[in-house]
């Protein structure tokens, strides 16, 4: 744990270190503030399941998993909008001038996309195929294989999350930026806001073979590295870079991106955020909807993630490994919780189902906006 932590914020450490206890991860780091000022922080566990493994820290980084999708994927599409490069009404068919994207998805608009709104099945296992391609021959199947897939449904008349849609959206801004999405990510919104705790393939940045990961799991690909690799499998077929999945960072990095979409949304020219792109992509795109990449909070507040305190205009996002993050655009509480839950096994997620919002409320009465 980071420090001794004065009432109120003593139950929030008690609770961290009850995750661990119990097992609903060995690693888990977290940061609790107020529009856009960070009030508490700390970590709690082991990097591993081994007796022997280094104690989470505040530095240890985590596999982000699809906080890639708001935090990556559509903030680069949100800059691409601010830019006049690309609009959310834009087709794909009017950016992807690619022989492999069949009729049936050149009408898909990026709001339906993003919204999760497309269409298309929520996963398929991609890996399987790209795997069996010589290497030479993987880079940019992802998308390909996105876009060969039979839609499900009618595109905009109902939500289904949706890994594919983001796929195709990773084509999207690789195409709008002439860049790959974590060259782009990295050099227009990383680094501009002073966050080199972010990005893809974080072994192989400069010093990320001295950085310590939280643990994943091998999954479904055999002999897989568990640590500083992703753990989505599509994803790490394809090399680590995806546009659902493949981000990493460490918790007081979400927070400080977080802090600064905020203070955008609340009309600062923060860094490379423009407000007016900003408050459109935190806008649902209809009643109850997703916004243009994040989540909201369940309309039952009991059987959502994000507890009873976070108000209905509120936006964040889940991610497989066990990592999520909740921001309330009224009252300005933001609560970034990572952990490495799919190392004790992907397959039992009600540990983490009901750690969640019991941790977001207990940040939100430390806060002072709790019941």
């Amino acid at each position: 744990m980071s420090h001794n932590a004065p009432v109120p914020w003593s139950p929030l450490h008690d609770i961290l270190e009850e995750g661990f206890a119990r097992g609903v991860y060995t690693a888990a780091a977290a940061v609790v503030g107020l529009r856009g000022e960070k009030l508490w922080e700390a970590a709690a566990g082991r990097i591993s399941r081994d007796p022997a493994a280094p104690a989470a820290t505040l530095e240890t980084v985590f596999d982000l998993a699809s906080l890639t999708k708001p935090l990556a994927t559509a903030l680069a599409l949100m800059l691409l909008v601010a830019k006049g490069k690309i609009t959310a009404a834009d087709t794909l068919g009017s950016i992807l001038q690619e022989e492999w994207l069949p009729p049936d998805k050149r009408g898909l608009t990026l709001r339906d996309l993003l919204a999760h709104r497309g269409g298309l099945p929520a996963w398929r296992p991609f890996y399987e195929t790209i795997l069996a391609a010589p290497p030479e021959g993987r880079s940019g199947l992802l998308p390909r294989l996105a876009a060969a897939a039979a839609l499900e449904y009618r595109p905009g008349s109902q939500t289904i999350y949706s890994d594919l849609g983001y796929l195709l959206l990773q084509a999207v801004v690789e195409t709008a930026a002439g860049r790959g999405l974590d060259s782009f990510c990295r050099e227009e919104l990383y680094q501009p806001l002073g966050l080199p705790g972010l990005g893809f393939c974080p072994r192989r940045q400069p010093g990320g073979e001295s950085r310590v990961y939280a643990a994943t799991e091998e999954g479904l690909i055999p002999g897989r590295c568990i640590c500083g690799e992703v753990h989505d499998e599509n994803a790490w077929a394809a090399g680590g870079v995806a546009g659902h999945a493949g981000l990493f960072g460490t918790a007081g990095a979400v927070w400080r991106l977080l802090a600064a979409l905020y203070r955008a949304y609340r009309g600062e020219e923060t860094g490379p955020f423009s407000p007016e792109t900003v408050r459109l992509f935190l806008a649902p795109v209809c009643a109850g909807g997703r916004t243009l990449g994040f989540d909201k909070p369940a309309a039952d507040p009991a059987l959502g993630s994000a507890g009873r305190f976070f108000s209905p205009n509120s936006v964040g996002h889940l991610g497989f490994t066990g990592t999520s993050f909740w921001l309330d655009l009224e009252s300005g509480q933001m609560v970034v919780l990572l952990t490495n839950r799919v190392h004790l096994g992907r397959d039992d997620k009600s540990k983490i189902r009901a750690f969640r919002p019991r941790f977001n409320e207990a940040a939100s009465r430390a806060l002072g906006l709790g019941g």
